[in-house]
C-alpha cells in the first residue's frame, strides 16, 4: 500500500510533523509509546525523565500549541544550576559567576576575558577554526582552561580543538564585560544569563505528558512496536520489522541520519562514505531515588568539569518539583558521555562513589531506586568532517524525496522546542514536494 507520507519516529519531531501535516500519513515508532527521549517513566513512586528535559519556548506558535496541549498544566520555573569545581559550587554559567572562588582563578578568568577583548580590538584574531579557538577568543584563556575546555571535553568526548564552533549560538552564552566583573565581585550576579534562565514543566507526570498530549491531537494512528528495516529509495518503499512493506511519496525520517543511510538499499558509495564520517556520543545515565528530601535551595542541575568526577552532569527532578518523588524522598539523574558504539567506562559503583564525593549522597545513604539506561545516540559530534559530510547526505536524501529532520535526523544540536519547529518545517517541505 502506498501512502502520501510515511513518518519514521514518534518523538517530538515526528509527532509535530504529523500534527502540522494534513492528508494521509502514517507514523512508525519502534518503542511501546511515543516521545522518544522526551518520555517519562515511573518506578517506585518516582517519576523520571530521560535525563533533564526542561521546556524553553520562544517561538510564539509552538508556545501556543504547547499551552493548548497542556492547558493550565505548565509551571514556570526559575533555573537553579551550579558548577562544581575545586570542591565548591557557584552559580551557572561559570563564565559570569566566579565570585567566591580562589582569587588567582578569578584573576585569570577576568583578566583573560579582557585580554581576549583587547586582542580582538587590535585585530589579532583570525576567524576561529575550532570550538576551542572560539571559546578563547570570546571568553579568554582563564575561562576556557578552568571550565569550558574540560567540561566540553567530558560532554562531547573529543577535545574542543577538534570541534566546529558554528553550532554554539544561544547554547553557549557569551557574557558582557559588566557581567564578568559583577560576577567576580558579587554573589549570583548573573543568575539569569543564558537561554535557559527559566523553563516550563508540567505540574505532574513528567515531560512525557507533552508528547502523549500531542499524540492525542493526531487524526492518525501511530504504529507502535514497529520500525523501519530497509528503505528502497528507488522504489520508494519501507520494509518494516513486522514483515510488511509500505510505499510512500514522501518519507520523513527522524532516525539518526547514519542509521537511515544504513537502511538504504544500494545507496551510492559517496553517501555511505559521507555518513561514515558522522559521529555521535552516547549517554549512559542513572536514575537514583533516595530517602530524604532535597535540602532547601538545591540545584536543579550541576555541571562537573573535573576529570576525577566520573559524570559530567547531575540533576534532580525532585528539586524542581517535589511531587516527582514520593513524600520524604528525592531523585537524581546522573550522566556519563562516551563515544557511540563503545561501552560506558563508568560502573554503577563509581557513580555512587562519585555522588558521595560531591555531596549528592550521604556516606550512609543507599538508593531505594537505581536504574541504568543507555541513550545510544545522544549528542551529535560536530568535528572537522561534520559540516561537509552532513550537507552531502542531507542534500542527496532531499533529492530523493526523503526529508531527514530532528536532532538526529538533521544531525544537529537542538532543544525540544527546536524539535517541534523542525517537525513543523518538515510538514511544509512535504507540502512543497506534493505540489512540486
Amino acid at each position: 500500500m502506498t501512502h502520501p507520507t510515511v513518518i519514521l519516529g514518534a518523538g517530538l519531531t515526528g509527532l509535530s510533523c504529523a500534527y502540522h501535516l494534513d492528508g494521509e500519513r502514517i507514523v512508525i515508532e519502534r518503542e511501546a509509546e511515543v516521545g522518544g527521549t522526551a518520555r517519562s517513566s515511573s518506578h517506585g513512586g518516582f517519576t523520571f525523565d530521560c535525563t533533564g528535559h526542561w521546556l524553553h519556548l520562544s517561538d510564539k506558535k509552538i508556545r501556543s500549541l504547547v499551552e493548548e496541549l497542556l492547558p493550565g498544566e505548565l509551571l514556570t520555573i526559575n533555573r537553579r544550576s551550579e558548577v562544581h569545581l575545586g570542591g565548591m559550587r557557584t552559580p551557572y554559567p561559570f563564565q559570569a559567576n566566579t565570585y567566591g572562588r580562589d582569587p588567582h582563578l578569578i584573576a585569570q578568568c577576568v583578566l583573560g576575558f579582557f585580554e581576549a577583548r583587547e586582542a580582538a580590538v587590535r585585530g589579532e584574531h583570525q576567524p576561529p577554526k575550532s570550538f576551542e579557538e572560539y571559546i578563547r577568543q570570546k571568553m579568554g584563556n582563564g575561562i576556557a582552561e578552568h571550565f569550558m575546555i574540560p567540561y566540553n571535553r567530558k560532554l562531547w568526548t573529543i577535545p574542543p580543538n577538534q570541534m566546529a564552533h558554528e553550532w554554539c549560538g544561544r547554547f553557549v552564552p557569551i557574557p558582557t564585560p559588566e557581567e564578568v566583573v559583577l560576577g567576580a565581585v558579587m554573589p549570583d550576579a548573573n543568575g539569569t544569563l543564558g537561554y535557559n534562565a527559566s523553563f516550563l514543566y508540567p505540574k505532574s507526570g513528567g515531560i512525557g505528558r507533552l508528547p502523549r498530549a500531542l499524540e492525542l491531537k493526531l487524526d492518525v494512528n501511530v504504529r507502535l512496536h514497529n520500525s523501519a528495516v530497509v528503505v528502497d529509495w528507488e522504489k520508494r518503499t519501507v520494509g518494516l520489522s513486522d514483515g510488511t512493506t509500505v510505499g510512500y511519496r514522501s518519507l520523513v525520517s527522524t532516525l539518526p541520519i547514519t542509521d537511515l543511510v544504513g537502511m538504504l538499499r544500494s545507496p551510492p558509495g559517496l553517501i555511505v562514505a559521507a555518513a561514515g564520517l558522522l559521529h555521535a556520543a552516547s549517554v549512559t545515565y542513572w536514575d537514583v531515588g533516595v530517602a530524604g528530601t532535597n535540602p532547601p535551595g538545591s540545584a536543579h542541575w550541576i555541571y562537573f568539569p573535573e576529570s576525577e568526577i566520573p559524570f559530567y552532569r547531575a540533576g534532580s527532578a525532585s528539586a524542581v518539583l517535589s511531587t516527582l518523588a514520593p513524600s520524604g524522598h528525592r531523585s537524581y539523574y546522573v550522566e556519563v558521555s562516551h563515544r557511540r558504539g563503545t561501552l560506558c567506562p563508568v560502573s554503577t559503583a563509581e557513580i555512587i562513589a562519585g555522588m558521595r564525593a560531591v555531596g549528592l549522597l550521604g556516606a550512609n545513604e543507599e538508593p531505594v531506586v537505581l536504574r541504568r539506561t543507555l541513550i545510544e545516540c545522544a549528542y551529535v559530534i560536530m568535528d572537522a568532517a561534520y559540516g561537509a559530510s552532513r550537507a552531502t547526505v542531507l542534500d542527496w536524501l532531499g533529492k530523493h524525496g526523503i526529508v531527514s529532520v530532528g536532532r538526529y535526523g538533521a544531525w544537529t544540536y537542538d532543544s525540544m522546542e527546536g524539535a517541534m519547529i523542525q517537525g513543523r518545517d518538515a510538514a511544509q517541505r512535504v507540502r512543497e514536494l506534493r505540489n512540486g
